[in-house]
């Protein structure tokens, strides 16, 4: 449960959208274990990569690009025919958008808690501490366009 005095370092760290992040938090804190986030669910990666969760990014990458991986040798070797493998493919983009955004908010506020708690503990002055969650914290604009470019990069060394 959020009191006055660590309120701010979660304000500090969330930053753009504060509010909704801390009502997600105390929704999570009281039991509710899945919120949906209607950015997440459009933006996915993207939506990480903006709120600075770039470990989870490359992980979901892993996770996707094994998905893939599988699902083309399934269609080399003529397990499925081209028709369920686009099925298949629009099912599981469906899926993972759901799963960004009944997790996202979670993943998120955990790892908000854990890069907190990791400044608190390693700092005892107080204006160094919220120097440092404000640069831990908020979002980074241009992750979501480099990331756009690395998709498309891998995309064209793909298709090579």
């Amino acid at each position: 449960m959020l009191t006055e005095e660590n309120k701010i370092y979660y304000e500090n760290y969330f930053q753009s959208n504060a509010d909704y992040y801390i009502e997600q938090m105390d929704k999570i804190n009281t039991g509710k274990k899945f919120t949906f986030n209607v950015a997440a669910f459009f933006l996915g990666i993207f939506w990480m990569a903006y709120r600075k969760m770039y470990i989870h990014i490359a992980i979901v990458f892993g996770i996707i690009l094994a998905e893939m991986l599988i699902e083309e040798m399934l269609l080399g070797l003529g397990v499925i025919s081209y028709a369920v493998y686009e099925v298949i493919d629009f099912i599981s983009m469906f899926i993972w958008s759901f799963l960004f955004a009944t997790l996202s908010n979670g993943l998120y506020i955990s790892k908000t808690k854990k890069d907190i708690r990791k400044i608190l503990n390693e700092n005892k002055d107080t204006i160094i501490q919220n120097e440092m969650i404000i640069k831990k914290g908020g979002v980074n604009s241009f992750a979501p366009i480099i990331l756009l470019f690395i998709i498309i990069g891998l995309v064209t060394l793909s298709n090579i």
